[in-house]
């Protein structure tokens, strides 16, 4: 009782910080209902009374009235159930954006953690199963207290132990309804997950990104079989759900007979003596039927109501739940570049068991250009993410300039911080937007995002368009965007982080979807912009880490091999070993290599590498010694 009273008080006290109106609205329901209810079992008994007293002035005034309050009653419940739905669709979306806003600061790693992801969405479906019910509930429990107080005070009059049948049925009733709902309640995360997998599902039918996959390799039917596999579940679930009710229902039926039949008896019984009259009569078998009608609503009403305070339980443990780490306060001083080191970190995922890194070390010093290499699972993401400040749950002490990263105001750290990621994203908004990521631009900040698609070759491409900066991407909200092919999405997402500057640069495969030749563009561009800036660089394609200073191989979360490409190559260790094998898919196409071109490595006069054999990645031709110049650049 203590609980749901504390959770009630919770949602009375959003509510009245955002929506006073549903206060009043409340109160107008509550009285409106209980109105009717009370003028219906009363009319009956006027009406024969003043008919046996002849009373035609006394009929017409009670019937006047009567008829008054019934129709305002209804007047007022139209009219407000109207109302209420504006007024939820308000207050839900107050709710739910508190809880969007704690999806968005929470921790990155809950963003990958199921348990969470599931709390999250019973957060989100709570909303809609406690607002407008809290009101519904509310408003029936409180108007049924005042129409079973009124029946209690009638049936008193007559014989106050008929009243123990009803008060044993709500009683029952209550304890049936509030076990089923307690049961339900309890399994809201076995519901949670079968329908966020389902929903999921589903709207992988309809996701732009997945539509080329389902119509070319015909997976429709195995998609469908899926969301069916799991809309069975659900069905279970319901079923489960249902055969409790069922039960709580059948032991309902049998008391309710028993109750009707020793009332029904006993009134009888009385009318035969002669004390009770027709209208009296009349009077209490209409209060002790609605009685019964009246406990069960408040019963049913009283254990939704608990429910219901439940589901604000389930919001207020989230929405009050401890939000983004901020780390700490020590701030960095300004640097065009900023080195890092791990000392005896260890990591793994939430849930998982296995160490990604392990014991593992390294240091980079200010202005350091650091290639990460290895095979997929080495962990060259996870470092990346790490030194973004993504994941806090680690090993070990990670430091910038010296400095404790748990003690850095993370906010103001990953301001220095420029990152692309394979998996980076554009967003539903302008060119311009895309790029500085703020709505509202100066001259300054838009010639700044010019010179970053003029870097990157985009530069004549949006001029080309109707609006150019301030076009959309995508069609997805807007029908007037431009659809942006792979390599220019990838690009501009590039060109947000030549804006965004900073003294660390994180690339990781930020060239995955780009032709050969585009990819050597984009390579040239950053030497130049990430000249002063520490860099750390991922990508498969070996031959594409030379314009580094500095390599590491990873293998098992520990660097097993560290040095130029130069000197890799010639330790003949598992670096040489993984570019001789990108090696072997080089085609030569031109011949005629000047004399320094001879000097180079053999799988570099070939052509380019492609990691794993990819070979439709496109081909470079190499032309005498430039092409070895301009790697070694």
């Amino acid at each position: 009782m203590k609980e749901f009273i504390q959770n009630i008080r919770y949602y009375i006290r959003i509510v009245w910080k955002s929506e006073k109106s549903y206060f009043a609205v409340f109160v107008m329901l509550t009285l409106a209902m209980a109105a009717g209810p009370v003028a219906g079992v009363l009319l009956p008994k006027v009406v024969i009374g003043d008919i046996m007293a002849q009373d035609l002035e006394g009929f017409a005034v009670h019937i006047g009235i009567l008829a008054l309050v019934s129709v305002s009653s209804s007047f007022l419940l139209s009219c407000y159930s109207l109302k209420n739905e504006d007024l939820f669709v308000r207050l839900g979306f107050k709710l739910k954006e508190t809880l969007q806003g704690k999806a968005l600061h929470m921790p990155f790693a809950d963003t990958e953690n199921p348990a969470v992801l599931n709390r999250l969405s019973n957060a989100m479906s709570s909303v809609d199963r406690f607002v407008g019910a809290l009101h519904r509930t509310g408003t029936v429990f409180l108007s049924n207290s005042i129409i079973l107080g009124y029946y209690i005070y009638l049936a008193a009059g007559l014989q106050p132990l008929l009243l123990l049948l009803p008060f044993l049925n709500i009683v029952m009733n209550l304890y049936f309804e509030n076990r089923v709902k307690k049961y339900e309640y309890q399994r809201k995360d076995e519901r949670a997950d079968i329908t966020r997998k389902r929903d999921y599902t589903f709207s992988l039918m309809y996701d732009y990104g997945y539509g080329k996959e389902v119509r070319l390799f015909g997976i429709k039917d195995w998609l469908i079989g899926i969301y069916r596999q799991y809309q069975c579940q659900y069905e279970l679930f319901l079923k489960r759900i249902a055969g409790k009710k069922k039960s709580a229902a059948a032991v309902d039926i049998l008391f309710t007979l028993f109750r009707e039949a020793a009332v029904y008896f006993y009134l009888v019984d009385m009318y035969l003596n002669g004390e009770l009259t027709v209208d009296s009569f009349v009077l209490y078998t209409g209060v002790f039927a609605s009685f019964a009608a009246v406990g069960l609503s408040l019963v049913q009403t009283g254990a939704e109501l608990a429910d219901t305070a439940r589901q604000v339980r389930t919001y207020r443990d989230f929405a009050e739940e401890e939000g983004e780490r901020k780390g700490g306060t020590a701030l960095l001083p300004r640097a065009e570049a900023h080195g890092f080191e791990f000392e005896h970190v260890s990591f793994r995922y939430p849930g998982s068991q296995q160490y990604v890194l392990k014991d593992f070390s390294c240091k980079a010093e200010p202005g350091r250009h650091v290639a990460l290499v290895g095979r997929n699972g080495a962990g060259k993401s996870t470092i990346v993410k790490l030194l973004c400040g993504l994941y806090t749950d680690y090993e070990g002490t990670i430091r910038i300039d010296g400095v404790d990263l748990r003690t850095l105001d993370l906010r103001k750290y990953q301001d220095r911080i420029a990152a692309v990621f394979q998996e980076s994203r554009v967003i539903p908004a302008t060119v311009l937007e895309n790029i500085t990521l703020q709505e509202e631009n100066t001259p300054e900040e838009e010639g700044r995002a010019k010179e970053a698609l003029r870097l990157m070759g985009l530069y004549g491409k949006v001029e080309s368009l109707p609006k150019k900066l301030e076009t959309p991407v995508g069609k997805a909200i807007d029908p007037e965007g431009v659809e942006l092919s792979g390599g220019e999405r990838q690009n501009l997402v590039i060109c947000r982080a030549l804006y965004r500057g900073g003294g660390i640069l994180l690339l990781d495969e930020p060239t995955a979807a780009l032709d050969a030749l585009a990819e050597q563009e984009v390579y040239t561009h950053f030497h130049e912009i990430s000249r002063k800036a520490t860099t750390v660089f991922i990508s498969h394609r070996l031959n594409s880490t030379r314009f580094c200073d500095e390599i590491w191989l990873l293998d098992q979360g520990r660097i097993a091999e560290r040095g130029s490409h130069e000197e890799l190559y010639r330790k003949g260790g598992i670096y040489s070993r993984m570019f001789r094998t990108q090696a072997k898919y080089y085609r030569e196409q031109e011949q005629g290599q000047g004399e320094e071109a001879a000097q180079g490595d053999k799988a570099v006069q070939d052509g380019e590498a492609t990691w794993g054999g990819k070979a439709d990645q496109g081909r470079k031709t190499v032309r005498g010694g430039k092409a070895v110049q301009d790697n070694k650049a």
